[in-house]
């Protein structure tokens, strides 16, 4: 069987391991990199073999590939994800799906007219975050009376959004879909309050975290909780935890290093170990298995493992949380369904 050929619209900070992802697949390949940036764009094509397109118009014109990852910032999500879809091209796009519940609804939309769309949550590739889930799911703590999600990062990462993302949508995703996929209850209600101290004393409008209670469709009461506030010289990149306590027992997940801790020059680094690691030159890892299910699910007509109203829901929930840290009263989550 002949590879898929893939693109990449975006040569950034995630469309760089993408690329490398995909390099290592064994049923796809690189064919393309689409980047206004014309030195970005084919520094990287050249780097992987791959044609460098000035935009998705050219690269559809050329018919450069069969299959399209879009790593752009989620402000430009829509306009790029829609025209693909419409032109009949599978789409895997970054989380989150948009910057706004309009813009996905109007991606979800979009798919309805000829390709298909898988939004890039990479925790649903993650063992830890569906051994967790599939616990829920078999009863193995009885009735989820609470739970809560949260992460935090380096501060660094804030700097170079540089407002271009808030901070629930870059990074609080995550755990957005995550106490809603483990759980199995929808988030209806939120409660957020935000801190804005750091980020502004570095000239960037953007906060630094927000903490949000929320009440769930099953009378649940959860929590979820996301910054970019960490000390830059923190061992780990990433500080998160998800814990769902039920009637009969506990789902804890704490993901604040992989298992390997390094130490030297007198500081210690705890390296990732199941996201992107590089394992004998090649990207593996969650990311590389994201990829290989994109392809084969696109080749077998196969679900994916995370449905769009799954995708919309925690754009909802994000866009209501935005709307109560902006009023500093409970929001209601609106109907992601259109």
């Amino acid at each position: 069987m002949s590879r898929m050929r893939l693109a990449i619209v975006g040569a950034g900070f995630m469309g760089q391991f993408h690329a490398q992802a995909i390099a290592g697949l064994e049923t796809a390949t690189l064919s393309a990199i689409i980047d206004l940036s014309a030195e970005l764009g084919r520094k990287t094509a050249d780097q992987y073999g791959a044609r460098h397109f000035p935009d998705i118009d050219a690269a559809l014109a050329a018919d450069a590939s069969d299959a399209y990852v879009v790593a752009l910032p989620d402000a430009l999500h829509r306009d790029v994800t829609c025209a693909l879809l419409e032109a009949g091209k599978p789409v895997l796009v970054e989380k989150p799906m948009a910057h706004t519940l309009e813009a996905a609804q109007a991606m979800a939309a979009a798919e309805k007219k000829g390709g298909r769309l898988l939004v890039a949550h990479i925790l649903r590739f993650d063992p830890r975050y569906v051994q967790a889930a599939e616990a829920v799911r078999a009863g193995k703590i009885g009735d989820p009376i609470h739970a809560s999600s949260g992460r935090f990062t380096v501060r660094d990462i804030g700097t170079r959004m540089n407002g271009s993302s808030s901070v629930c949508f870059y990074l609080g995703v995550h755990d957005v879909d995550a106490l809603q996929w483990i759980s199995g209850a929808d988030v209806t209600r939120v409660y957020s309050r935000a801190v804005s101290k750091l980020m502004p004393s570095l000239g960037i409008r953007s906060e630094d975290a927000i903490f949000t209670t929320c009440d769930m469709s099953n009378g649940m009461v959860g929590q979820l909780y996301f910054g970019w506030s960490l000390p830059s010289d923190i061992p780990t990149g990433i500080w998160a935890r998800t814990e769902v306590v039920g009637t009969k027992g506990v789902v804890d997940l704490d993901v604040r290093d992989h298992g390997l801790r390094v130490l030297s020059s007198g500081a210690w680094s705890l390296p990732d170990g199941l996201h992107w690691p590089t394992v004998n030159g090649r990207i593996m890892g969650d990311l590389y298995e994201e990829l290989r299910h994109f392809v084969q699910a696109v080749r077998e007509d196969k679900p994916f493992v995370i449905s769009l109203p799954e995708a919309l829901r925690a754009v909802a929930v994000n866009d209501a949380i935005r709307r109560s840290v902006a009023s500093g009263q409970p929001e209601a989550v609106a109907d992601w369904r259109g």
